[in-house]
């Protein structure tokens, strides 16, 4: 895909996306990739494709999406850990395995229902990169 501008998008087999930019006008010879050069490439492949971002899973309002889903006898997810999976995920497990087998919860998961609506400016979506 090439956008109307002087960056491009190419995909790869593997759900693969490589993103960049061959010239910048008057800038002269440097080799040297910035900070700055970096967020104008990826600010304008997620204007042209914003579902390439962002990478990691995460919930509404940036809380996992935790329990049981009402309507759906015996359905119970933990997903949307986002970049604290490693961290909260065993703490997560123990708490839906707590539900599925009928404990009490050591933590309400209201807060983290999975069929919550997102509200407010953090509620997912691409934004800019600064």
């Amino acid at each position: 895909m090439l956008p109307q501008s002087s960056h491009y998008l190419l995909a790869f087999d593997g759900s693969r996306v490589v993103v960049g930019a061959t010239r910048e006008i008057g800038s002269g010879f440097d080799y040297r990739v910035t900070a700055a050069g970096q967020a104008e490439v990826l600010n304008q492949a997620l204007a042209v494709a914003p579902g390439l971002g962002p990478a990691t899973p995460v919930g509404p309002n940036l809380k996992p999406m935790l329990g049981r889903v009402a309507g759906l006898d015996g359905l119970v997810i933990g997903n949307g850990l986002g970049p604290s999976g490693l961290t909260i995920g065993p703490f997560a497990g123990h708490l839906l395995a707590q539900l599925v087998l009928g404990q009490a919860l050591e933590l309400d998961l209201a807060a983290y229902d999975p069929l919550r609506p997102a509200t407010g400016a953090a509620s997912g979506g691409a934004e800019a990169i600064r």
